[in-house]
């Protein structure tokens, strides 16, 4: 007959051996489990939407938040549309949330995901965010992502001044507004954001993006790019002691002052 001893031993084990199996399945389910915070613009919102839908059938999960102007563009029929329905369970428990920040706890939500996801980037939402400012239930979980250091992941089709969509539309503002907007997309990506384009979102969270049209050679091998914005982690990439750049690529500020600093000579082409 076994003692009590024993009984304990083998009891605490088997215990021990429960809990190990069930934390290491949520730690599974939190590596493909993503916060997914659209805002109110509509600009690459069809392909964001069919990216996504790949990433849940690639076996992604998501807590789908909107803000209050994205209600009206992010709706059932929308995600059935352009992505099959696969998001829909996502965003049935969103609508029925308090649309007030102060009944949201960031470090509750963002706990339960690996990644934070912005599919649809607004203008308004990347200058609250590049400021510091949480005035809305969803500028105030992109802050505590960055304060927490969570890898974010965002589309950058409904703010960027070399977006295809923008400039189709004739969003193309005068030079001083670029500016102010590819600035604070630099900053954006001084915080560590990712930036990509809509139709390339499920690569870039999965981990296998495409290079960026960007990205620079070393003076050796100069290379001119016609288009697109010029950030930080490209300058921080540049090898050399000069770089070729087409004259409607934008350069951010914070671009800017790392070639300075570096002392790399931009000649524009």
């Amino acid at each position: 007959m076994m003692d009590r001893g024993r009984l304990d031993i083998l009891f605490d084990r088997a215990v021990v051996d429960l809990l190990s199996d069930r934390i290491v399945a949520a730690l599974k389910t939190r590596a493909r489990s993503a916060l997914v915070l659209f805002s109110g613009t509509d600009l690459g919102l069809e392909p964001a939407i069919r990216a996504l839908s790949a990433l849940a059938d690639a076996g992604w999960r998501f807590d789908i938040r909107r803000s209050r102007k994205a209600r009206a563009l992010i709706t059932p029929e929308r995600l059935r549309t352009a992505g099959g329905g696969a998001l829909v369970p996502a965003l049935a428990d969103a609508d029925d949330r308090p649309d007030n920040m102060d009944l949201i706890d960031p470090e509750t939500v963002l706990a339960r995901h690996s990644v934070v996801i912005v599919p649809t980037l607004s203008i308004a939402l990347a200058a609250r965010t590049a400021l510091g400012l949480a005035d809305s239930d969803v500028s105030q979980l992109l802050a505590g992502a960055i304060e927490r250091n969570m890898r974010i992941v965002a589309a950058r089709d409904g703010c960027c001044p070399a977006s295809r969509e923008r400039i189709a539309r004739g969003l193309t503002a005068n030079a001083a507004y670029r500016e102010m907007a590819s600035g604070h997309l630099g900053r954006l990506e001084a915080y560590g954001i990712e930036l990509t384009w809509a139709a390339r979102l499920d690569q870039a969270v999965a981990g296998t993006r495409a290079p960026a049209s960007t990205d620079v050679r070393p003076a050796a091998e100069p290379q001119t790019n016609t288009a697109g914005v010029f950030g930080w982690t490209a300058a921080k990439a540049v090898a050399g002691e000069e770089l070729r750049l087409s004259r409607n690529v934008l350069v951010t500020p914070l671009a800017a002052e790392e070639l300075k600093a570096r002392h790399v000579r931009l000649v524009r082409e």
